[in-house]
C-alpha cells in the first residue's frame, strides 16, 4: 500500500528549541566525500546539513577541497583527509558518499566508512551506491539510509534503468529488503520506502527545475541534518523530500524552471523548515 505526500499534507516539524539549547543538542554530521575534481558535491552537502540546523558539520574529503569549503563555508569543519583516516565515536550521522568517483582515494574513504563500527546512522549516496553496489549487502546493525537515483538504483538491483522506471515502488522495497534499508528513490514523484515497517511513500511534488547536478547532494545534506536533530528517520526522509521538491516549485514560480542551480535550493528549505 502506497500513500501520497508534500510539503503541505505533511504535519511534521522539527522540535521548538529550548531557550538553553546549545550546538550539542541538535546532532553532529559527518560527511565524506568529494574526490579530486568533485569536491562541489561534497561541500553542497555539508551546506545543506548545516543550512538546516545541524549543531556541527565535518567534512571529510580530499587536501584539495579543503580550501573552497573554508571559504565557502567557515563553519563547517573540513579536513583533507588521506587513505587513512579515523571517525569519531560521537557523530550522529555519517554522509558518504557525495563526490566519490572511481579511484582509489574514493575506495579507500569508501572503506573506512563501511568498516566504521560506531553507533551512528549511516546515510550512502552517489558514488557510494556505486560501490555498494559491488559488495550486494551491509554487513552492519547501523540504521542505514540509501538516497539512489534511478540510474544507481539500476546498479543495486542488477537491473536495467528502464526495469527501475517501470516499477519505482517495487524497485524501491527490493533496494530496501536487499539492504535492509530505508531507501529514497529519486526522480518524478520521488519514492521513500521504510525499511522498519515496509510503508512506501510518493511526494506528488518536484518537477524538472530539479534536473541539474547537485540537487541530490542538497538532498541528501538535509535529510543528514534532520536526522541528526532526532528526527524519526523516515519523517526526516518525508519531510527532506518535501521541502526540497517544494523549494524547487518556489523557484520556478519565481524565476522559472530553467536554470536552477543546486545552492539555491538551500536557502529556500531552510525558509520551509523554519516555518
Amino acid at each position: 500500500m502506497t500513500e501520497e505526500f508534500n510539503f503541505d499534507s505533511l504535519k511534521i516539524k522539527l522540535q521548538k528549541r529550548s531557550s538553553n539549547s546549545h550546538k550539542g543538542d541538535f546532532g553532529r554530521v559527518m560527511v565524506v566525500g568529494g574526490s579530486e575534481g568533485m569536491g562541489g558535491a561534497a561541500i553542497l552537502s555539508s551546506e545543506a546539513s548545516l543550512f538546516c540546523g545541524s549543531g556541527l558539520v565535518h567534512l571529510n574529503t580530499h587536501p584539495k577541497n579543503v580550501e573552497a569549503s573554508l571559504i565557502r563555508n567557515p563553519e563547517i569543519m573540513a579536513q583533507g583527509v588521506d587513505n587513512l583516516f579515523s571517525i569519531q565515536s560521537n557523530i550522529s550521522v555519517l554522509l558518504c558518499g557525495p563526490g566519490l568517483k572511481e579511484d582509489n582515494w574514493s575506495q579507500s574513504v569508501f572503506n573506512t566508512v563501511l568498516k566504521d563500527d560506531n553507533k551512528n546512522i549511516l546515510l550512502y549516496d552517489a558514488g557510494a551506491l556505486r560501490l555498494l553496489s559491488r559488495i550486494n549487502e551491509i554487513d552492519s546493525c547501523k540504521e542505514t539510509i540509501l538516497t539512489p537515483h534511478p540510474g544507481e538504483a539500476a546498479e543495486l538491483l542488477n537491473i536495467s534503468v528502464d526495469e527501475v522506471q517501470k516499477n519505482r515502488v517495487n524497485a524501491a522495497e527490493l533496494i530496501s529488503e536487499k539492504y535492509k534499508s530505508t531507501v529514497v528513490l529519486k526522480g518524478k514523484h520521488t519514492i521513500v520506502c521504510s525499511m522498519e515497517n515496509k510503508s512506501v511513500f510518493i511526494c506528488s511534488d518536484g518537477g524538472p527545475e530539479l534536473s541539474t547536478g547537485g540537487t541530490g547532494d542538497v538532498l541528501a545534506g538535509v535529510i543528514s541534518s534532520l536526522v541528526a536533530q532526532n528526527l524519526d528517520i523516515v519523517d526526516a526522509c518525508l519531510l527532506s523530500v518535501a521541502a526540497h521538491a517544494k523549494a524547487g516549485e518556489l523557484f520556478k514560480n519565481d524565476v522559472g524552471e530553467i536554470g536552477l542551480n543546486a545552492s539555491s535550493l538551500i536557502p529556500i528549505i531552510r525558509d520551509l523548515i523554519n516555518k
